[in-house]
Order: structure tokens, then C-alpha cells, then sequence
């Protein structure tokens, strides 16, 4: 329960920074940051969820 109000607040902390960011240069770095973040953690999970089934894992 902790750990999901503790992600919370860090959400709510960052949307706020994001928020309050007037600097256009700032904002892409940020977006293309998140976009390979993202990218990252599908293939991630792509990866392990097929280990744990034992199969081998669908191409991108």
C-alpha cells in the first residue's frame, strides 16, 4: 500500500514539474526520454512474460 501512494506522489511530483515547463527544447528531451523508457519496459516485459511461459518471445 505504501509503495503505491509513495509511486503516486512521485507521479503527481513529476506531472507537476512537467507542468510548469515553458522551455519547448525541455519538453521533447523529456517526451523522447519517455518514449524509449517506454520501448524499454515493453520489451522488458515481452521478454520475461515469455520466460515465464517458456516460449520464445514475439518479435517487436
Amino acid at each position: 500500500m505504501d509503495s503505491d501512494l509513495s509511486r503516486q506522489f512521485v507521479v503527481e511530483t513529476q506531472a507537476r514539474a512537467i507542468d510548469a515547463c515553458n522551455d519547448v527544447a525541455e519538453l521533447r528531451r523529456i517526451a523522447k526520454t519517455l518514449l524509449t523508457a517506454w520501448h524499454l519496459q515493453t520489451d522488458m516485459t515481452r521478454r520475461f512474460g515469455a520466460q515465464a511461459l517458456g516460449i520464445t518471445p514475439p518479435s517487436p
